[in-house]
């Protein structure tokens, strides 16, 4: 068992550097590698060939796939698409959603009634189209990494027709679920159906960014572990029939599962695990976790390399690793009760193990986000849980027993924000390179010495650590910074105005202001004062309150103030004199 698993994971290492690295390699050379290993099969470098042949079989694909990639003339686009995920909002009143036309992906958007019209449809169900086509940009590597090659402006909806059996399947049911959360308020009928089917396109900027805060962010969509509990909830099924019968009721659940949440790149290596372990058991080989996840990654990387490009996929895949390297011995070690180190370890491993990911991307982690998980995580389980069951059955019955039926479920999405709320809220205090390397030694010292003394040595000094980092979390320096996608800070002393220039979306202008130590606003200047603007502000509002707004002529942010050229706006310690407004604000701010 062990020598098989020293072999997996070295196919995934090989996988992973194959389809990072994705040098131009012939695909011949994969049946003469593939020759060389079976030639020495029998000997010690069999593995090194095997490593070989995978690493080249990965790179082959990866080089296939970038150039097997389709790029469309610019022109009339008029034809029939399959939706790939579901259509999400758009601009001002506009949709996006993302389709596949014979071989090719391509991103269409669509405004006004034709957007209404798209919107009705899900991932899976096919649209006559007539538009225009532009290809996407060769170097726009996070459309290519999604292979999507052209953007299509709809003009026009013909026709709609039905998908495939299992996609109609998949839509019935999240359909289902849908009608019987319509008892649920707004914010929580859209972190009832995040969690669940990881629908997340009706959760509201303030609530994603109090999530982000209390690194909570990965309860808000689906992720590896919904698998679990689909499989738990099946199981009982599954259980009344003979092993062959039962691994294919599971891998039927496994596979509509992964239909539902739009082949989410978390659902798919966590469906590609459960696969393996299903059919091993089936045929009277189990696998452990460790074998499983590299199997698991690396049968994914050689059908998609460009896998090893999406974040999501790298966080559940360091996420499965902790929990499956470490979060065992970390248990062991605790000195806490059985029923309270296994959720602890459980969480430290994760964490840990994500870590590097998260710095190396999105910068230094919340410190909140430990305690935050160990909170929230037996309620988000819960509902993942009951969303399985007593969701779908509110789903079916209607109201009023769709009302009583998620009853539960009111509770412990209550939790769940409360704890993402009040961890938001806590002092900004984060936890960079050298903090989370700490803790890390800490941790493996305890898992190498074997001593629950040293676990308790371990849990001290990773509190130190927490601490110290709580004692020095950043002030917000004074003067002007652009925290990029159009969001600008001027800041002096604790009040901040922040500029405002096509910003993203409201969900990361709230992430950039809250990462750069932003508490006190005390005004806001959109410089075009378009719909981009308005739903910055209003999310804004939302955030810190009324807080004055200032907008150029013809605007379109609510109860924003229209300047004129010349005028001069203190707020606080802050002045701001404006230049001009036509098309768009240009002012000079300076400090009084």
């Amino acid at each position: 068992m062990r020598g098989q698993g020293v072999r997996a994971h070295g196919v995934a290492v090989a996988a992973v550097a194959g389809a990072w690295v994705a040098p131009a390699v012939a695909v011949w050379t994969v049946p003469a590698v593939g020759l060389v290993w079976f030639g020495l099969r029998r000997s010690r470098a069999a593995f090194g060939a095997l490593m070989a042949a995978v690493f080249v079989l990965t790179a082959a694909s990866a080089t296939h796939a970038h150039s097997g990639l389709d790029f469309p003339d610019a022109g009339p686009f008029d034809g029939w698409v399959t939706l790939v995920d579901d259509p999400r909002a758009s601009g001002p009143v506009g949709v996006r959603v993302t389709v596949r036309s014979g071989r090719q992906r391509l991103v269409v958007s669509g405004h006004g009634a034709v957007a209404g019209r798209i919107d009705d449809a899900l991932a899976g169900e096919r649209i006559h189209l007539v538009g225009t086509i532009r290809p996407v940009s060769r170097g726009d590597d996070r459309s290519i990494h999604r292979h999507v090659v052209g953007r299509v402006t709809v003009e026009d909806v013909v026709a709609f027709a039905d998908g495939a059996p299992v996609a109609a399947a998949a839509n019935a049911v999240r359909r289902t679920l849908e009608g019987g959360a319509g008892s649920l308020s707004r914010d929580d009928r859209a972190l009832f159906l995040g969690m669940v089917i990881g629908d997340d396109r009706d959760q509201g900027p303030v609530t994603a960014d109090d999530f982000r805060a209390a690194g909570l962010g990965h309860v808000l969509v689906v992720s590896g572990q919904n698998v679990a509990f689909v499989l738990a909830v099946a199981m009982p099924l599954a259980g009344r029939f003979r092993p062959a019968g039962r691994a294919a009721v599971l891998l039927t659940v496994l596979g509509l599962f992964a239909v539902m949440t739009r082949f989410e790149p978390s659902v798919l290596r966590a469906t590609a695990m459960a696969g393996l372990g299903i059919g091993s058991s089936a045929l009277g080989r189990p696998s452990d976790g460790r074998t499983g996840l590299s199997l698991a990654v690396a049968g994914l990387l050689v059908i998609d390399p460009f896998l090893v490009h999406i974040v999501a996929f790298r966080l559940s895949a360091a996420a499965t690793a902790g929990i499956v390297w470490l979060g065992p011995g970390l248990a062991d070690r605790l000195p806490l009760p059985s029923w309270l180190a296994v959720p602890v370890s459980t969480t430290v491993a994760a964490q840990l193990a994500v870590s590097p990911v998260l710095v190396a991307i999105f910068g230094p982690i919340p410190l909140a986000s430990l305690p935050a998980n160990l909170l929230a995580g037996p309620a988000s389980g819960a509902v993942m849980i009951w969303g399985c069951t007593g969701g779908v059955l509110a789903g079916v019955a209607g109201d009023p027993l769709a009302t009583v039926l998620h009853w539960p479920t009111r509770a412990l999405l209550w939790w769940v924000g409360e704890v993402a709320e009040l961890s938001a809220a806590a002092p900004t205090a984060t936890l960079g390179g050298w903090a989370l390397a700490g803790i890390a030694g800490a941790v493996i010292a305890a898992l190498r010495l074997r001593s629950k003394g040293i676990g308790i040595a371990s849990a001290l000094f990773s509190g130190v650590v927490c601490a110290l980092a709580l004692l020095v979390a950043p002030e917000v320096p004074d003067g002007v910074r652009f925290l990029g996608d159009g969001v600008t800070l001027v800041s002096q002393g604790d009040q901040s105005v922040v500029i405002l220039d096509d910003p993203g979306r409201a969900r990361d202008v709230l992430e950039r202001l809250r990462m750069a130590g932003a508490r006190q606003l005390v005004l806001i200047v959109a410089l075009d004062g378009d719909r981009a603007d308005a739903d910055a502000v209003l999310a804004l509002h939302d955030r810190f309150g009324s807080i004055p707004t200032a907008a150029p002529p013809l605007h379109r942010v609510p109860g924003a103030r229209t300047v004129r050229p010349g005028r001069l706006i203190r707020a606080g310690s802050i002045e701001v004199e404006v230049l001009e407004v036509e098309p768009r604000i240009e002012f000079i701010a300076s400090f009084a």
